[in-house]
């Protein structure tokens, strides 16, 4: 019986070994190259892809060479027939949000006027997918996050960065290449 035990667990180990180092090797991303990220950069990046627990939300890394991460993000069928727009995708990605201040946003959104909110500054963008946002996020006092968040369709996309000057160009530079260079 040891003779039969041993040779098992012997499987077992080796099976566990190729399996971490499976997971230690990074994957391609499957939302888009690190070609098409590099090309709206204007610099060479290397991406990685990372691990997802849900289904239809995948998201990667892309770290250009000063260090800054860009962070690409889609959620596959997001929005149902009809749903969607800027105050959907507020709703949707900024959930801290009080109800007062999403009944704001819908009203504003419709204006198509900027909602500084504490801890938030959210504008309406045009031009980048069917309805965009940009949303400036305080994570703790004095650090902030800038993020694009887009509908495409059915899917939701969120292109983010350390916030910066250069932050809105690069990220609606980024946004635009992944949406028209889309993987399947």
């Amino acid at each position: 019986m040891q003779r039969l035990l041993m040779p098992g667990v012997v499987a077992l180990v080796l099976f566990l070994l190729a399996c971490v180092g499976a997971e230690a090797q990074s994957a391609s991303c499957p939302v888009t190259s690190d070609s098409v990220v590099a090309t709206a950069l204007g610099q060479s990046v290397k991406g990685t892809a990372q691990t997802n627990i849900i289904a239809g939300f995948d998201s990667c890394d892309f770290v250009d060479g000063t260090g800054t991460d860009f962070g690409v993000s889609r959620e596959s069928g997001a929005f149902g027939p009809g749903e969607g727009g800027a105050a959907a995708l507020a709703q949707r990605y900024v959930p801290q949000l009080p109800d007062a201040a999403r009944a704001q946003l819908d009203a504003l959104s419709q204006a198509g006027l900027d909602v500084a909110l504490p801890g938030y500054d959210i504008s309406f963008v045009s031009g980048v997918g069917d309805s965009a946002l940009w949303v400036k996020t305080e994570l703790v006092p004095g650090f902030f996050k800038d993020s694009l968040i887009v509908q495409q369709g059915s899917d939701a996309f969120a292109f983010d960065t350390d916030d910066s000057p250069a932050a809105p160009m690069k990220l609606n530079a980024l946004a635009q290449a992944v949406l028209a260079n889309l993987t399947p």
